[in-house]
């Protein structure tokens, strides 16, 4: 095995091995937490290892178990890739370490600990995937594993965002599962790089066409979009603060990622319909989005609607389909990542120390704590584009 084979392999593996150990482990949290803490440390490490390695060799690729190309499970990394691998590994880090003190008991503690490293694992996978079945299954592990965050401390408000989130993206699930048997059926091959090579063979593109909106429906629930999206802010705003600020950072990206690795690989949008689809969609993304905000007096929920209009800034990139609108779609993905978070780390500190997040009843907050005041304006401001 190859040092690239290695450190892929490294990077994937990690968090199983975290969330195996925190399993054995369950019961004691001083244990699980130390671990824990050295696994996001070192994840964050093999990651931007990988990113400089791959900014000097190119794409690697890793076909698990030695299968010939096409047959068997295919991890491909390039610099896309590597990059938001490496910024999942930063988010979780402080992710990690803000939550440690949100947990009211020890039961609740013990399944972070656990769970926490299997979504990792599942958005780590996503963004290895060369293939649309092993897609799916890292997709499946995303819902499984932020489904059981979402109701961790079970509040009834928690369990109705929770079922709200679980029942769009079943569906979602569903469509993405029949969007594969039709790519397979018509290319007899699920590889996204083949199937790309396929398609484009192709005289009558009707069928293609129905396939592509299968996706679109799917991916576009991942990535809440318009008329999509509305799961997201009936549901991220309930939990504990550290584990919102991974989901809304990570969650929603990996179905932008996914969206723009469709449809520049497996169906392009050159000469198609879709263009102008994704141009609405995504104009119609930003502005409910804000208008859902600006209703809003609960600080968590207006971060949520807010992520809903900054999705489709991200969308109207893929939508124009320039190298440099798609690249500035993934610069804004970055920018994005980092300031919500920091936003979401902001609001729970004012929740903690007010008791409250409702602006109704918050007030006063830059008198009596100037620097959290300073670090929500520098974050507010960035997103507007100041300076």
């Amino acid at each position: 095995m190859g040092s690239d084979q290695i450190i892929i392999s490294s990077v994937l593996l990690l968090p199983l091995l975290a969330a195996i150990v925190n399993l054995f482990f369950w019961g004691n949290t001083k244990v699980q937490r130390v671990f824990g803490s050295i696994a996001v440390v070192a994840h964050l490490v093999l990651s931007v290892l990988l990113l400089r390695s791959i900014s000097d060799n190119g794409i690697y690729i890793l076909n698990v178990g030695g299968w010939l190309h096409g047959y068997g499970i295919m991890l491909a990394v390039d610099y896309l890739s590597a990059g938001m691998i490496a910024l999942t590994s930063f988010v979780s880090l402080f992710s990690w370490f803000y939550s440690s003190r949100w947990f009211k008991t020890r039961r609740v503690g013990y399944l972070f600990n656990v769970v926490f490293f299997t979504l990792q694992l599942g958005i780590i996978g996503a963004f290895m995937a060369a293939d649309l079945f092993n897609l799916y299954v890292w997709f499946e592990v995303m819902l499984v594993s932020s489904f059981v965050l979402l109701t961790l401390g079970s509040e009834r408000f928690q369990l109705e965002g929770a079922i709200k989130y679980v029942a769009i993206n079943v569906f979602s699930s569903t469509i993405f599962l029949a969007g594969i048997g039709m790519i397979y059926g018509l290319t007899g091959t699920v590889n996204m790089a083949a199937a790309g090579l396929a398609l484009d063979g192709f005289a009558n593109q009707t069928l293609p066409m129905v396939a592509a909106v299968f996706f679109l429906v799917s991916f576009g629930i991942k990535a809440a979009i318009f008329p999509l999206f509305f799961w997201l802010p009936a549901s991220y705003h309930t939990p504990p603060i550290g584990i919102s600020s991974f989901l809304i950072a990570m969650m929603t990206k990996v179905g932008v990622y996914t969206l723009i690795r469709f449809f520049t690989i497996v169906f392009p949008l050159d000469d198609t319909i879709l263009p102008t689809v994704f141009i609405v969609l995504s104009g119609l993304t930003m502005v409910v989005g804000v208008f859902g905000a600006a209703i809003q007096s609960d600080f968590r929920k207006i971060l949520s609607f807010h992520i809903v209009s900054q999705i489709g800034y991200m969308l109207m990139g893929l939508a124009i389909g320039t190298p440099l609108a798609i690249a500035g779609a993934l610069f804004f993905v970055l920018h994005n990542v980092l300031v919500k978070t920091n936003l979401f780390f902001i609001s729970g500190l004012v929740g903690s120390m007010s008791g409250t997040y409702s602006l109704n009843k918050l007030g006063g907050i830059f008198a009596r704590f100037p620097l959290i005041a300073l670090m929500f304006a520098i974050s507010a401001f960035s997103l507007t584009g100041v300076p």
